[in-house]
């Protein structure tokens, strides 16, 4: 039997725009490549995609991080313009029989999650919150050293949760998700309405810098729907830290502004707020750590 060690895994993670791949072996990515994630709406389509980027020779495992819900094996797109694919296209029965190895599937910011509980910023929480801030918000929990995934793929969506009952539509189907107020899509949807041009999250906040009050009013909203929603987790699952990551989560003063203003919510819901540690990476290597089948804290 190989040993845990001298494992060879296959590790995928599948975003909206790019799929990225790596060897995971002792810990170590190595052989990093990526793709362009097809956006035709067929689940056959991205396998192919997935296939182009597998290695020539042997490997132990596959291991997949994506975005979506997966739920025992089948891909589904919580916000499908994130990701078109089929309703519960059947994800690792295709893998599996394009490349000869049963995959393991899972949610890419539960994936993350773990990669930072076991090697990042997680170091001595059992509770533990990554909420990955970019494109999208996703999130990962791992609550009394379990990742939770939920019975049916969906547990830690927390971009999903309400902040906003009247506010703008979610391509979840519901009005006002957090996803709507403090993602980078959603910053830059703001941002150029109050700002009466087009731009961007970066964009957003270099006029903020500047000190327009319009931007960093939009920023300022964004900063207020996350620590709310930071505080609605605590209350519901008792989270002891939160790592928080992507694009938008690690902009110049973002955390320093959350931790702001978490110290003037009530002290029973303040947690601390620290940067994700484990890397752009860490849906590849915490699918990869999960393919171990090591899903506990020891």
């Amino acid at each position: 039997m190989t040993a845990a060690s001298d494992r060879t895994v296959f590790a995928i993670d599948i975003g909206g725009t790019k799929i990225a791949a790596a060897e995971v072996r002792g810990g170590r990515l190595l052989d990093r490549r990526q793709t362009v994630t097809p956006r035709t709406g067929s689940g056959d389509d991205l396998v192919a995609a997935i296939a182009s980027l597998a290695p020539k020779h042997a490997f132990d495992a596959i291991a997949v991080a994506t975005t979506g819900i997966v739920r025992d094996g089948a891909l589904t797109a919580l916000n499908p313009q994130t990701l078109p694919i089929e309703n519960g296209y059947p994800l690792a029965r295709a893998l599996d029989k394009a490349l000869g190895v049963p995959p393991l599937v899972v949610n890419d910011a539960q994936a993350a999650a773990w990669a930072e509980f076991c090697v990042g910023a997680a170091h001595g929480f059992r509770n533990f919150a990554f909420f990955t801030v970019s494109t999208g918000i996703g999130c990962g929990l791992v609550i009394d050293g379990h990742l939770q995934t939920g019975a049916t793929g969906l547990a830690g969506h927390a971009g999903h949760m309400m902040s906003d009952p009247g506010g703008a539509m979610c391509g979840c189907g519901r009005r006002g998700c957090l996803e709507t107020i403090a993602s980078g899509t959603a910053l830059a949807r703001l941002g150029s309405e109050r700002l009466g041009r087009p731009v961007g999250a970066p964009d957003l906040f270099a006029a903020a810098r500047q000190g327009d009050a319009n931007a960093a009013e939009v920023i300022g909203s964004a900063i207020n729907a996350l620590v709310d929603g930071f505080a609605d987790l605590t209350a519901a699952v008792d989270v002891d830290c939160f790592a928080v990551g992507g694009g938008v989560g690690l902009a110049d003063g973002f955390i320093a502004a959350l931790e702001a203003r978490s110290r003037l919510l009530p002290a029973v819901f303040q947690r601390p707020i620290v940067a994700a540690q484990a890397g752009a990476d860490a849906g590849l290597l915490g699918a990869a750590l999960l393919s171990e089948g090591n899903f506990h804290l020891k």
